[in-house]
């Protein structure tokens, strides 16, 4: 199935730095469907529509959903996988006994859809839950640091969350918007100042970090010298 979910992150990220009307352009170049689940559309319209802070956030998301560029899909289905891959993901590390939850439902969502209508694809910024997917050693030795004390790893548990979840891929904001920037969506932003095309292409990309995205420095320049040589060669 060629379709993208969307955790509600990477949303978040994208509207509050003015970039929501991406999805749409990148749907049409992906040619294929992007999601929300229930739960994520929940956290990111049902709520903060009711806040004076985030109102117009969840109304420019709702737009979104109501053009059809963003589907939301329920199901009881998803709901109990959800429930299920919280129960086993809260299993896996432990703290003087005490189990530990470092996945929310929303992600789990997010997991458990791609695992019933085979979607290969979900765009996460959480730093968590790429470590527990791609680096769970790394993920132990942040628990650690953040509860200043050991973590026990349950290694049976973690090999079959794993195993649950195979093959789901997750991409980032900053992937998305690196490719906007490639596809030249974003040229319309570009000024007449020095290194323009420079500072708008590190402008969108710490946005999207100091939002939520998790994303070092290194990789930052890594990207923008990556872009800016790509668009040298095409010149």
């Amino acid at each position: 199935m060629k379709a993208v979910l969307f955790d509600a992150g990477p949303i978040i990220s994208l509207t509050t730095n003015n970039l929501l009307w991406l999805l749409e352009p990148l749907k049409e170049k992906f040619n294929g469907e992007f999601y929300l689940t229930e739960g994520v559309r929940k956290e990111i319209v049902e709520k903060p529509i009711k806040t004076k802070k985030f109102k117009f956030e969840a109304l420019q998301v709702q737009h979104m959903i109501e053009k059809g560029v963003l589907k939301v899909i329920s199901s009881d289905k998803i709901k109990g996988t959800a429930e299920h891959l919280l129960d086993l993901s809260s299993s896996i590390f432990y703290v003087h006994g005490n189990p530990l939850k470092p996945l929310q439902l929303g992600e789990l969502e997010c997991l458990a859809a791609a695992r019933i209508m085979n979607i290969p694809y979900i765009v996460v910024d959480e730093r968590v839950t790429r470590l527990l997917l791609e680096n769970p050693g790394q993920l132990e030795e942040l628990l650690e640091k953040r509860m200043h004390a050991d973590v026990h790893v349950k290694s049976a548990k973690l090999a079959k969350l794993h195993k649950e979840v195979a093959g789901v891929k997750l991409i980032r904001s900053f992937e998305l918007v690196a490719i906007a920037y490639e596809l030249g969506l974003l040229d319309r932003y570009l000024v007449k100042i020095p290194k323009a095309r420079k500072q708008l292409l590190q402008a969108v990309l710490w946005g999207i970090k100091l939002n939520g995205c998790s994303v070092g420095h290194k990789e930052i320049d890594e990207v923008v010298s990556l872009e800016l040589n790509k668009k040298q060669k095409n010149l």
